[in-house]
């Protein structure tokens, strides 16, 4: 059974550096934020980082005191069981409802009844929400 609910993420913009990501996660680490849900890469030489957290407005502020380029937006979180065809299902009800999805990354847990979750943004999240739990 999936399940999708509105969520944020917070979206960092930096300078594209090895060790970027390294030291943001240190940095939320430190404070005791957990990343649920990572993103990255690189566009037109800035590295772009895409999290959700335990608590995105206190990882915000720690970014924003580094200096980095921090926007927090709307999404998607679908969490469902790990299993194959389970994406084709959920992205399948998005076709129908005719909703055009701009972006999505995911991760999965290989432990038995561990759901995956899609982190995704739409052209119209509502409407997306409704078409998943439809």
């Amino acid at each position: 059974m999936s399940k999708a609910r509105a969520g944020k993420e917070i979206h960092v913009v930096a300078d594209n550096k090895i060790g970027t990501l390294s030291d943001i996660s240190q940095w939320l680490a430190d404070k005791g934020i957990n990343i649920k849900a990572v993103c990255a890469y690189v566009d037109t030489g800035k590295a772009h980082f895409l999290f959700v957290t335990s608590d995105n407005r206190k990882a915000m502020e720690i970014l924003r005191a580094k200096s980095l380029d921090v926007n927090e937006e709307e999404v998607i979180v679908l969490e469902m069981q790990d299993k194959v065809g389970i994406l084709k299902d959920a992205t399948k009800k998005l076709k129908s409802a005719e909703v055009d999805i701009k972006y999505l990354y995911g991760t999965t847990i290989s432990t038995a009844n561990a759901p995956a979750t899609i982190v995704l943004a739409a052209d119209d999240n509502g409407k997306a929400i409704n078409a998943l739990n439809g």
